[in-house]
């Protein structure tokens, strides 16, 4: 009887590293899985959210003219393109028709979202250019009220020092004293400044230059390419039946299934 335990254990030793190595392949089959589940969920809740986004842009284009307002406040389209990221998963899982479905159809997300990027980036450079010119119109208006106003004497220091008060505070240190010397030497070329008609001067021709600025303002170029570009990926990516697709459904499959 003791031979025969003996023979048994025996046995057991040299099946043991089969069954751990069974049991380990076992848990790469259920990560891989998973891993292929956790693509296919990021793939279908890209696509369902690309739809409604898709759909808002097209509604940005009225009359043919491009809502700049709404183009500016709006979500990049996507920051990562998981299809291209993890379509390798899906190659022998898909049909080749469904599978270039899913191709066209990120193909043109990405043609709008390059469009939209560029929108954008017009929109913020057009924001910088305005911005410096503000600057360099604000400094001239300030020269001009210096220049129309000479009415009574002011100490030469203490008036540069208000004068410099009035400068932006962002400037920079180069410009600001810069500036300060023009307004030294301008206040010593004529020393009979009054204080409050430079204020009042200043200030009414600043605020109707903001005024102007702020309503009609500058012309802001925006490419008619970008509206034609944009209108064809558009009508592209509408006659794209993705979420309708063989393979739409079987992404769906994978990625709701357990394990």
């Amino acid at each position: 009887m003791w031979e025969e335990i003996l023979i048994f254990f025996e046995n057991t030793k040299n099946i043991w590293p089969l069954f751990v190595g069974c049991i380990a392949f076992l848990v790469y089959i259920l990560q891989e899985r998973r891993k292929v589940s956790e693509a296919a969920s990021l793939i279908v809740l890209q696509i369902e959210d690309l739809k409604g986004q898709i759909k808002k842009i097209n509604s940005y284009i009225i009359d043919k003219k491009l809502n700049d307002a709404a183009f500016y406040e709006s979500q990049i389209l996507f920051q990562k393109d998981y299809w291209n990221e993890y379509k390798h998963y899906f190659v022998k899982k898909m049909d080749s028709g469904s599978f270039n479905i899913f191709d066209d159809f990120y193909n043109c997300a990405s043609s709008i979202l390059e469009q939209q990027q560029l929108m954008k980036n017009l929109q913020k450079n057009f924001f910088f250019l305005t911005q410096q010119v503000l600057a360099q119109t604000e400094s001239n208006l300030f020269q001009q009220a210096m220049f129309s106003s000479s009415q009574s004497s002011t100490d030469i220091n203490q008036f540069t020092r208000v004068m410099a008060s009035l400068f932006p505070s962002n400037i920079q240190q180069n410009d600001k004293e810069l500036l300060q010397n023009m307004v030294k030497n301008i206040a010593i070329a004529n020393q009979n400044f009054d204080e409050n008609s430079i204020y009042q001067v200043f200030n009414k021709n600043k605020i109707a230059f903001h005024n102007f600025t702020n309503s009609i303002g500058f012309t802001e170029y925006i490419p008619e390419q970008i509206r034609i570009s944009l209108e064809k990926a558009l009508k592209q990516e509408s006659s794209i039946e993705i979420i309708g697709c063989n393979g739409f459904k079987i992404m769906k499959k994978i990625a709701n299934r357990k394990f």
